[in-house]
């Protein structure tokens, strides 16, 4: 488990521009998600970590099970009448079936899609997997998706808010995806870097990958 202080969560620290690029959604889409205020930033156009999860959170529940804004707004809606909480989307450990949202209270499972309606229905876990929590449950630790948003794009980047200032590193390492493609932009091989430290050549060619994308969500 991760143990991070908690003021490094919510400190502004991407512009809507890089945190949309980190989280594989267009820029417009990020800022449409903070105007309709499904996401709360600690300044205006500055996103914190807290902030960059959210973002995850929501691109998951669009792209990878296909749930309508609407839905989502409805559903966070009616979990703020249930619960008080200034990161919902972080500190609920979602169900969906492609259509509700649920969560689970006391081994129930209630539908906040229908009203807080009791479930017993089977529903699969939302896609958490690129999300490591600390020993207190918070979230502290991203891991983005490079190629694909599916169950096996590797984990080979990692943001964290207490690693390298919050920038993109190679997952288990402080090395910058930026140094590494710096490198290999000013003539240096992928083996060549490999030998140097220790790292394997595809996670390389992913750090590389990632910071050629950089313009995808512009």
């Amino acid at each position: 488990m991760i143990r991070v202080t908690q003021n490094v969560f919510d400190t502004p620290a991407y512009s809507c521009l890089q945190a949309a690029h980190y989280v594989g959604v267009p820029s417009n889409t990020l800022r449409g998600w903070i105007t309709k205020g499904l996401i709360t930033t600690p300044a205006p156009n500055v996103l914190s970590f807290n902030n960059l999860a959210e973002a995850h959170m929501l691109s998951a529940m669009r792209k990878v099970h296909g749930l309508s804004l609407q839905g989502i707004r409805r559903a966070l809606d009616e979990l703020g009448r249930l619960r008080k909480s200034a990161h919902p989307l972080l500190d609920q450990k979602f169900e969906t079936d492609g259509v509700d949202l649920c969560i689970y209270d006391q081994n129930e499972v209630i539908n906040l899609s229908k009203n807080s309606q009791k479930e017993f229905r089977e529903f699969v876990s939302l896609y958490l997997h690129r999300i490591q929590r600390d020993e207190e449950g918070r979230v502290a630790r991203l891991y983005p998706f490079v190629v694909a948003e599916q169950e096996s794009e590797p984990k080979n980047i990692s943001i964290s808010p207490t690693v390298s200032f919050g920038k993109p590193v190679l997952a288990g390492t402080g090395i910058s995806t930026s140094v590494i493609a710096g490198r290999f932009n000013a003539r240096d091989s992928i083996k060549d870097l490999a030998r140097e430290y220790q790292i394997e050549p595809a996670i390389l060619e992913d750090a590389i990958r990632w910071e050629m994308n950089k313009g995808r969500a512009a």
